[in-house]
């Protein structure tokens, strides 16, 4: 069976649509589309989780000012991300509040069934909605950040909704491995994979990613 790429602003539009999902299920946080723009807080004090997202030719510099704005008025770090069309348009205003550039982030997407072996000693199971700090807790500990920062917005209520699902990887009843799933359409957008310190290189995250798929 062939399967087609799709097109690259396609997949842009998916993670935006599946980070609007889970953003909107924050307890504090919004998410609001204008056009080519998509802001997003969810007050965490972490940049790559509030600001503007710019996907598409329609995207103008002005907008973005105003968009960020409405987002820094809530105290929290913030970020601008945009797709190559509207790139130039992004750095202006990012030179114009002094923010300062970080490495790219690749949005990768893979096309048609993905499956990895899954190690006999790892056994990975769907977490319950009142489990969310057990992934809180694990995705704490792999990026070295507070496990609030991920209570926040993966909660009792994000597990709850229908197009989202939390996994954990187990040896011997311990915890080992996460991930986040969340399907907006035919996309399936996947967050916050984790494996604890003392267990990697075992195939454990490439496990649960692909059970999350």
């Amino acid at each position: 069976m062939n399967f087609v790429a799709p097109r690259p602003d396609a997949v842009a539009e998916a993670f935006i649509e599946c980070l609007a999902l889970l953003a909107g299920a924050a307890e504090l946080g919004w998410v609001k589309r204008a056009g080519a723009l998509t802001s997003v807080l969810t007050k965490v004090p972490v940049a790559t989780l509030n600001g503007v997202w710019a996907t598409g030719d329609g995207a103008r510099a002005a907008e973005m000012e105003t968009c960020l704005d409405e987002v820094a008025a809530h105290g929290v770090p913030y970020c601008i991300q945009a797709r190559p069309q509207c790139r130039a348009a992004a750095a202006d205003v990012a030179e114009r509040r002094a923010m300062v550039a970080a490495p790219p982030i690749p949005l990768m997407a893979a096309v048609g069934p993905v499956s990895v072996p899954e190690p006999t000693e790892l056994a990975i199971r769907r977490l319950d909605v009142g489990e969310s700090r057990l992934h809180a807790e694990l995705a704490g500990a792999a990026f070295e950040a507070p496990p609030e920062l991920f209570a926040t917005i993966i909660t009792e209520t994000t597990l709850g909704l229908p197009a989202v699902r939390g996994y954990v990887g187990e040896v011997g009843g311990t915890a080992v491995a996460t991930a986040i799933a969340a399907t907006v359409d035919d996309a399936v957008g996947v967050f916050n994979v984790a494996t604890a310190a003392e267990h990697r290189r075992r195939g454990y995250g490439a496990a649960v990613t692909s059970r999350a798929i």
